[in-house]
């Protein structure tokens, strides 16, 4: 039985396993992307997020200037540094990650990567997915978030209609089986 044992092995000892998210996370913070195996882009995710939330956690610490603040201000910044140093050990990708990236995503309480699945890979078939940052003020999101905003407020006001006996607006997007019986009802007639 496995109780207590989350993450998966990969078939590698520790040290490989640590090597190996160690460069997918200083890859992914470079890059803002990176391409993986959908098992490995699970376990990349929880190691990224907890290196990108030791930057986060510092909130306003990250805009004022380092000559402002007092002793334990920069006591902690210095701390969440080397234990994001922990996992990113490139110099230039840790100061991006405090300069960058955590300022980008203050005030968001988490869910700072994105997977997406991508292809099967040729040769062994396994499933491949992206995985990248999220845009700044999850700019990417808004777009669907106004779609579905008014998608709903088309279908309401269809309920409403349809209660008051009269027919349903023409705002209202139809599926492609409810066009079809329509299409046929108008070739019966």
């Amino acid at each position: 039985m496995r109780h207590l044992k989350s993450g998966r092995r990969f078939r590698r000892t520790s040290a490989h396993q640590k090597a190996m998210f160690t460069n997918l996370v200083t890859n992914l913070l470079r890059y803002e992307r990176v391409q993986t195996t959908d098992a490995k882009a699970k376990e990349l995710r929880r190691v990224a997020e907890k290196t990108i939330h030791w930057g986060v956690r510092l909130g306003e610490l990250l805009i004022q200037s380092r000559a402002q603040m007092k002793p334990d201000e920069r006591a902690r910044i210095i701390h969440s540094m080397r234990m994001a140093r922990r996992v990113v050990k490139n110099r230039e990708v840790l100061q991006k990650l405090f300069d960058d990236v955590a300022p980008r995503y203050l005030g968001r309480p988490g869910g700072y990567t994105r997977i997406t699945k991508v292809r099967r890979r040729l040769g062994d078939a396994a499933p491949i997915s992206l995985v990248e940052l999220l845009p700044v003020d999850g700019a990417g999101a808004e777009p669907a978030k106004a779609k579905a905003e008014a998608h709903a407020a088309a279908v309401k006001a269809a309920a409403a209609a349809k209660a008051r006996g009269q027919s349903a607006s023409r705002d209202v997007p139809k599926s492609r089986a409810m066009r079809e019986t329509e299409a046929k009802e108008k070739k019966k007639k």
